[in-house]
């Protein structure tokens, strides 16, 4: 699995967030987008899942070099970023039963310990209005990682969570990105600097290796 940018350009009426930007992700490797806020991380990000067209440019998911439409890419990428919100009347079981009608477990995966490894088991049957910010965003976690796709797109995937949270998303994220394309889109390097030296700086368009 590849994901191919290609002079990818994205403005909004007179201000450009980015141009010509142009990139290539691999399977088993992990990247992160950075730049100041309002940059355009995010707006990448949207682009990439197809869910925002570009300006200009082209976004290609690739399968042994067999471009995938963008009506399929659900099938293939899972995404988690604070404006994507939960269903809030479902429980928390209820959102894995929905979330299982269209995507299988990830090899190797027990949702139930996963829960309990981060300390949702106990929450099954509670609805998600219930939920601290924290709960929310470990199980947004969850359903992301611990959930079928050949990608992953992370964007500011430990917002909201406390030191305690945030270890379990180092070990859960340890565990879950082999074999993937795994893209952090954040400016806190705790979130991927375990992960990736792939660093690509959407300000200055260009892709860099930390030293």
């Amino acid at each position: 699995m590849n994901i191919q940018l290609t002079n990818l350009t994205k403005k909004f009426v007179s201000n450009t967030l980015f141009k010509d930007l142009n990139a290539n992700f691999s399977s088993g490797n992990s990247y992160a987008v950075t730049g100041p806020n309002g940059s355009g991380k995010s707006t990448l990000l949207k682009i990439i899942s197809g869910y925002l067209p570009s300006t200009s440019g082209t976004v290609n998911l690739l399968n042994n070099e067999a471009i995938i439409p963008k009506e399929e890419y659900y099938k293939h990428i899972n995404i988690c970023a604070p404006y994507l919100d939960l269903i809030d009347e479902l429980t928390l079981n209820e959102h894995l039963e929905f979330h299982g009608k269209f995507k299988k477990t990830h090899k190797n995966t027990d949702i139930l310990s996963e829960l309990e490894k981060a300390n949702l088991s106990g929450s099954l049957n509670k609805p998600v209005n219930e939920f601290s910010s924290g709960m929310k965003q470990r199980l947004k976690i969850i359903l992301a990682t611990c959930y079928q796709s050949e990608v992953l797109l992370m964007d500011e995937p430990s917002s909201h969570l406390d030191k305690v949270g945030k270890k379990w998303y180092i070990d859960l994220m340890t565990d879950k990105i082999r074999d993937r394309i795994t893209l952090f889109f954040s400016n806190d390097e705790e979130e991927f600097i375990r992960f990736t030296d792939n660093l690509i700086n959407i300000e200055l368009l260009n892709q860099t290796k930390r030293n």
